[in-house]
């Protein structure tokens, strides 16, 4: 409609009413007889007439509803055959994933051998790598608990059946002193028994403790070798240096490291132990050392073997002491050799790898002037 703004209609299309379809400008709606309308408004000063567009809203409707309508069928034809090609492709590509679940589940539980099987998948790679880093693991862990169990039985077949037979003697023994030494015989074989069991117990720690999170905190050096130092026969040498120094280590695991190699020197020394550091090299070394009698060359690098004593090996030793050291360092990045020491006896080298895993104690207040 084209209207005046004296309010004359001045032309209108065929479709359009003779009564006017809105007064304010912009857009609106009105009811006109049984039809509601959609109209918009704008005034044109210049020519002098009022210009207005407008539709009706059941043809709005209807045309929205018949392309509804003629749409529904072609995109629930098209979203069936997407979500069946989608199902396909997932399918598709999840089909290795599959094979190498089954491959799981079908597999003994004492087959611990690497997965090979890839299907092709580059993107199953990592994932393989990461199962067969978990099944070797679990298999180094088998391998130690069947060690464990085998050298438990080992060794303590030996101290049980002296103990059957020592207490048959005491059973059989008509004369009080015969029963009496084989009482006492029994006695020491219980007592060397539960230090061997202690030691078993020792080793199995040790040997978790490769696989577990160390509980790493900074622990001065001197304060891990303290209770070792006081209870030892003979006097030990602690440097300045080595007294000055704090590491960042399983203060519990560490402490029973120290423990076995002092004990160790202690019991070989005649008049000294020494333990002293060295930072010149790119790696600190820290080395214990002994007046004893020492190892000979050819049985050093029997040390550190599992149930190994030597042949002057006092008697109620393990033969664990040693391996139990080597197992606690190789969990704090250390490395154990041995060799003469300038005493004369042994000498046990710790050699720092990581840099991370020492350094010099901070100063207090107390030691600033």
């Amino acid at each position: 409609q084209i209207w005046s703004l004296r309010g004359e209609l001045v032309s209108r299309s065929d479709g359009a009413p003779s009564e006017r379809l809105a007064v304010a400008d912009g857009f609106s709606e009105r009811t006109i007889g049984d039809e509601r309308w959609r109209v918009y408004t704008v005034h044109n000063r210049v020519a002098g007439v009022q210009v207005m567009v407008g539709d009706r809203l059941a043809m709005r409707e209807g045309l929205v509803g018949s392309i509804i309508t003629s749409l529904a069928a072609p995109t629930l034809v098209g979203l069936a055959a997407l979500g069946l090609l989608i199902w396909w492709s997932v399918g598709r590509g999840l089909r290795p994933v599959r094979q190498l679940a089954d491959t799981l589940g079908a597999r003994r539980v004492e087959d611990l051998s690497p997965l090979t099987t890839l299907g092709g998948v580059e993107e199953l790679r990592p994932m393989l790598e990461a199962l067969n880093g978990l099944i070797d693991r679990l298999a180094a862990a088998r391998r130690r608990q069947a060690e464990f169990t085998a050298a438990a039985a080992h060794e303590l077949r030996t101290p049980l059946a002296g103990l059957r037979v020592q207490a048959q003697v005491a059973v059989n023994a008509t004369e009080p002193e015969t029963r009496a030494r084989a009482l006492q015989h029994i006695l020491g074989s219980v007592d060397r028994t539960t230090a061997l069991v202690s030691r078993l117990l020792e080793m199995a720690r040790a040997d978790e403790a490769v696989e577990q999170a160390l509980m790493r905190r900074w622990v001065p050096l001197a304060e891990l070798l303290h209770t070792d130092i006081t209870g030892c026969r003979v006097p030990v040498e602690i440097s300045q240096a080595a007294t000055a120094l704090e590491l960042h280590v399983d203060p519990d695991r560490v402490s029973a490291l120290f423990g076995n190699l002092l004990a160790n020197a202690c019991a070989h020394a005649r008049t000294l132990v020494r333990i002293d550091i060295d930072q010149t090299g790119s790696s600190p070394i820290l080395t214990i050392d002994d007046d004893g009698p020492g190892v000979p060359q050819a049985d050093l690098p029997k040390l550190g073997r599992r149930f190994y004593r030597g042949p002057d090996a006092q008697p109620g030793g393990s033969g664990l002491g040693l391996s139990i050291v080597e197992t606690t360092a190789r969990a704090h990045g250390l490395a154990v050799t041995y060799g003469r020491s300038p005493l004369g006896g042994l000498r046990v080298t710790l050699t720092f790898v990581s840099p991370d895993t020492i350094r010099a104690k901070p100063k207090s207040k107390a030691d600033n002037p």
